[in-house]
């Protein structure tokens, strides 16, 4: 992960070397949201690429954990995603932390799809901890309406006084139903929390086979080059001189 970043760092004269450790990578974080907000976010966005992040999600104990909970045959119709919170990344005007959600409405496929967590440094209840409602899956689709990142669960329909932190360390995973109630805790200004997720989906659930395999999410592809004059001929010889 930290690879992404000290490339871009050092086409800006920096001279980094990639680090593993989650105060190095917060400093190289701080260098590139400072540098260009629109290369920083573009390289988080890559994180959620890394073929070890897909690999991750894919470990045989949490795949067996969710056939345990009857994920049958599991597809991923969404690719994972890293959740960056911390007081001096915020981007201007956008994400930090989610509130109060269901992850159904994102997708609306099979009824028992499930949710994996997982943060990558040791989470407590004053380093934005995921906040959750225990047993509010049971409850159906809560009453909401869409916002810019979410589907907005409508406050009146919950008591701010059952959540509860999920405190974890690095190395847990958290499993969730897609119905369960959960939101992101703003509590850790003085903190620093990188978390990854991704969702578990059942090919084999009655309701999603009955509904003719249907997903919320749309894949778009833009057709028009990025960069017209890219790439040249000498670009592709040098790549290809072998």
């Amino acid at each position: 992960m930290d690879l992404i970043l000290v490339q871009q760092l050092n086409r800006f004269a920096y001279i980094e070397t990639a680090v593993d450790t989650s105060e190095g990578v917060h400093r190289h974080m701080r260098m590139l949201h400072s540098q260009n907000q629109q290369i920083y976010l573009q390289s988080l966005k890559l994180w959620a690429k890394l073929f070890s992040l897909q690999a991750l999600i894919m470990h045989e104990s949490i795949v067996a954990i969710t056939k345990s909970f009857g994920i049958e045959r599991a597809i991923f119709q969404t690719s994972p995603v890293v959740h960056v919170m911390a007081g001096d990344l915020k981007i201007t005007d956008g994400y930090h932390g989610v509130g109060a959600h269901q992850d159904w409405p994102a997708l609306q496929s099979g009824l028992d799809t499930i949710t994996i967590w997982f943060p990558f440094m040791n989470v407590d209840r004053n380093n934005y901890p995921v906040e959750l409602i225990p047993g509010s899956h049971r409850q159906g689709l809560f009453p909401g309406k869409s916002a810019q990142n979410i589907y907005a669960v409508d406050p009146d329909s919950y008591n701010e006084n059952d959540f509860i932190p999920m405190e974890v360390n690095q190395g847990d995973v958290l499993f969730m139903s897609n119905f369960i109630l959960h939101r992101t805790s703003l509590l850790g200004d003085r903190g620093f929390r990188i978390a990854g997720s991704a969702r578990y989906e059942n090919a084999c659930e009655k309701t999603f086979i009955e509904r003719n395999y249907p997903s919320a999410q749309k894949r778009i592809i833009e057709r028009e080059l990025l960069n017209p004059s890219f790439p040249n001929k000498a670009l592709l010889e040098e790549v290809y001189s072998f």
